[in-house]
């Protein structure tokens, strides 16, 4: 499993506690508040490891093309 799938599957798993503890309550003003932010942060998040990602993946190709260039 890669860190981003882990990571976005934690941030689920806490998504929904956070919905049924807000149920569980009444669903009163501050239970939506918190799952607005948390669904708020795992958008955030998730963004955040695509992006890391993709930098990542920049950063290799070139470290590759530079060490290919440097043994010819």
């Amino acid at each position: 499993m890669s860190p981003e799938v882990f990571y976005a599957t934690a941030i689920i798993t806490l998504v929904r506690g956070r919905a049924a503890r807000a149920r569980r309550e009444g669903f009163n003003e501050r239970g939506a508040s918190a799952i607005e932010w948390a669904i708020i942060s795992a958008v955030v998040v998730v963004l955040a490891l695509v992006v890391a990602r993709v930098i990542q993946s920049v950063v290799e190709d070139n470290a590759n093309k530079i060490e290919q260039g440097s043994n010819t």
